[in-house]
């Protein structure tokens, strides 16, 4: 460009910014290898499609989010008024890099109540959430080519490995266990791990462990890490995922590993949040309970990331789990709200397998979530595409019922196998009857194999 002296010449930054057919090529060179290869979440391009049929006035039943419609589910009235008070009050600076104490040693009393647990309040690390205390143990913990074990389907585990730099080990799993980790593959894969990540209830499948069923897989945790300490070599962390807990269903109480084997407490980990228990994903307040000898160095890096929760938040938390009453009632609410919506799902599924239609369910136990698959490949659709894939049938049941679902392999579960989840939170009955409706008569619409 030739600019004449004395010209005015006027100039944006975006009039520098590289064309949309450049932008991979400059993205490339301006990120690293991590960055560049990141993956978006699966679970996020389904709900991209869910708006935006939304946005077109399409009806849809969205059965994909793993959230809470407030006017289903709201976070407590009383905990809302506290965290507004305390704002008022001027409750809006920072907070020590691990939490309140008082959010921690209610947190330290509530694990003692519940669970039997008693590391104290230095045991308890408080996050913006459950996920950055999550990330936090996970990249302490492991290194470049660390051997990370979880089960398949399980919540973004596949996306932690690669941004740990460690080596996945997926377990793949079966209905026949519930989509639950055993202690049969979990020996399998021992030997090469570092860290086992185990979730109950389980997010995708709405499923818990039984009390005999988490007890052999810790038992073999304890033998590898004994023979590893004689040998003076890292030990298999357990990190556990029950971010769920209060949502077990009433009829399977929930477990949990130092209840069933104490001698793992040198190498178990915790995480919990509110965003399950009190319908509060937005508000972001999780925490990780661990050993106090490794508080210290996870405490550091939160505090370099920054992953804070809010003062009001930590407050207001504080003050309704140190409250029983509250607690409780809000607790029984919300299962009773939850196993009304899943036990409608189930019911339908039942009724579509009467019908002859190929429609099957795992009785959930905990959580928001029902695992349900349709063994439709083979089936043709009225313009004559054969479903092949869970991909195909996932986008019929959308454009055709209306009904948004996430298919397992958003989980890490590769086969095409028909399973799905259902999320029951962001849902009325109501929708689930009218949705159940829709979804007869568009399966009703396929014509069977031959």
């Amino acid at each position: 460009m030739t600019i004449h002296k004395g010209a005015t010449v006027h100039r944006t930054p975006s009039s520098f910014l590289p064309s949309p057919t450049d932008s991979p090529d400059s993205r490339a060179l301006a990120l690293n290898s991590m960055a560049n290869g990141i993956e978006e979440s699966n679970i996020r391009m389904v709900a991209q499609e869910v708006r935006t049929l939304l946005d077109a006035g399409k009806t849809i039943c969205n059965l994909s989010i793993g959230d809470f419609r407030p006017d289903s589910f709201p976070v407590p009235a009383s905990f809302l008024e506290k965290m507004a008070a305390e704002l008022r009050a001027g409750q809006t600076y920072y907070t020590p890099s691990d939490g309140i104490p008082d959010l921690k040693n209610t947190i330290a009393d509530l694990y003692r109540k519940d669970l039997g647990i008693d590391f104290g309040s230095d045991s308890i690390l408080v996050s913006s959430g459950a996920r950055p205390a999550m990330f936090i143990v996970f990249s302490s913990i492991l290194k470049p080519g660390d051997g990370f074990a979880f089960g398949v389907p399980s919540w973004n585990s596949q996306y932690y490995a690669y941004l740990t730099g460690s080596r996945a080990l997926a377990i793949p799993c079966t209905a026949e266990s519930r989509f639950l980790p055993d202690a049969e593959n979990v020996a399998r894969i021992l030997p090469k791990t570092r860290l086992l990540l185990l979730n109950s209830p389980l997010n995708p499948t709405g499923t818990a462990y039984r009390a005999h069923e988490l007890k052999a897989v810790c038992e073999l945790v304890l033998e590898e890490n004994l023979h590893r300490r004689a040998r003076g070599k890292a030990p298999v962390m357990l990190v556990y995922d029950q971010v769920y807990r209060t949502l077990t269903h009433r009829d399977n109480p929930h477990v949990h590993p130092l209840g069933l084997v104490p001698e793992l407490a040198p190498w178990t980990i915790y995480i919990d949040a509110i965003s399950k228990s009190l319908a509060a994903t937005g508000l972001r307040v999780g925490w990780a309970v661990v050993p106090p000898y490794l508080k210290t160095p996870f405490k550091s890096l939160l505090g370099h990331i920054g992953a804070f929760a809010p003062r009001p938040e930590q407050r207001a938390t504080a003050w309704f789990l140190s409250n029983d009453t509250l607690r409780r009632e809000h607790s029984r609410t919300m299962l009773t709200g939850i196993e009304q919506r899943l036990r409608c799902l189930v019911n339908g599924a039942a009724r579509l397998a009467e019908k002859g239609l190929p429609v099957e369910t795992i009785e959930p136990q905990g959580g928001i979530y029902l695992s349900i698959r349709f063994n439709l490949f083979g089936w043709t659709t009225a313009s004559g595409n054969v479903l092949s894939t869970n991909e195909s049938i996932r986008s019929l049941l959308l454009h055709e019922a209306g009904v948004a679902l996430v298919p397992f392999q958003a989980f890490g579960l590769e086969e095409e196998s028909g399973w799905f989840r259902m999320s029951a939170g962001a849902v009325s009955t109501g929708d689930l009857e009218a949705a159940l409706q829709r979804m007869e008569l568009a399966l009703g619409k396929l014509g069977r194999p031959h």
